[in-house]
């Protein structure tokens, strides 16, 4: 296919709602994006239009777009009230995006923003580029135990995705979605990743808290990308994290109690040897 392709995508098919973080306060901030993407091929680029809302019942400061596999941040608005919106564009190359040959390309971002008291939360999203023909499903993934993972500081999470297609699929690349409080590493895992049609692979990641509030819940997972067949996929890879409070384990239960029993035998001994000094 030659020209231009144009290619309108609604937040509820090209945007995947990643979350933001949820709080038990009244108030609440939640950036809503939706985005619009243009393909064209004469140029080898892809033009892509955010629009994000504040659906939250109060402003939020700073806001701004972060593409963080281009090393780039754009500045949506410095104030956005409740039911507010704020665009940004920006053009893409073919080749910083990866695309080589036809299919589907996942774009990961993230809205950053600040409370009133300037505390910064990031919401994670994903988008896809598509150059027809799009391939058809090509991975199904679902997480290994608990559909939600606790997190307080650090924890680990399994998840087991499979070649849904009748030809074989090579995943060649893993990209962590999540927020900027939350950290995932992709652990044991080499890269290409061949699957034989039906099989299964196990795939682990590591989790680490970095500034995410108590209480919040997020989506976050990673883009898998490779080839099967002709065609690019692109394709998501997600579960839940909550963030708790850490827990006390046995052990430090069982320190802390040795601890008060030295320190009060201590008191008593210093007690009597001073009652005996006395006398």
């Amino acid at each position: 296919m030659r020209g231009r392709v144009h290619l309108t995508l609604s937040a509820a098919i090209s945007c995947v709602v990643i979350a933001s973080p949820r709080h038990a306060d009244a108030s609440r901030l939640q950036m809503v994006p939706s985005v619009e993407s243009h393909v064209d091929e004469a140029a080898q680029a892809v033009a892509l239009k955010w629009t994000v809302t504040n659906e939250g019942d109060e402003s939020a400061q700073e806001v701004a777009l972060d593409l963080p596999a281009l090393n780039e941040s754009h500045s949506l608005a410095n104030s956005m009230a409740p039911q507010e919106k704020a665009t940004v564009e920006v053009t893409i190359p073919f080749d910083r995006l990866g695309i080589q040959q036809r299919g589907a390309y996942g774009v990961f971002y993230r809205v950053l923003y600040k409370d009133a008291n300037l505390y910064s939360f990031s919401a994670p999203y994903s988008t896809t580029v598509i150059l027809p023909p799009a391939p058809t499903r090509v991975l199904s993934a679902a997480p290994d135990g608990f559909s939600e993972i606790s997190l307080a500081s650090r924890a680990a999470a399994a998840i087991t995705a499979q070649n849904v297609t009748s030809i074989e699929a090579n995943i060649d690349k893993l990209e962590p979605v999540a927020p900027v409080e939350i950290g995932i590493a992709l652990r044991d895992a080499q890269l290409p990743i061949k699957l034989k049609p039906g099989e299964r692979r196990g795939l682990r990641f590591d989790l680490t808290r970095s500034g995410a509030l108590e209480g919040a819940t997020y989506v976050v997972g990673a883009l898998a990308s490779g080839v099967a067949g002709d065609r690019h996929f692109a394709e998501r890879i997600s579960f839940t994290v909550r963030i708790v409070a850490p827990l006390v384990s046995g052990r430090s239960l069982m320190i802390a109690a040795l601890a008060v029993v030295v320190a009060g035998t201590m008191l008593f001994w210093l007690w009597q040897r001073r009652r005996a000094i006395r006398a």
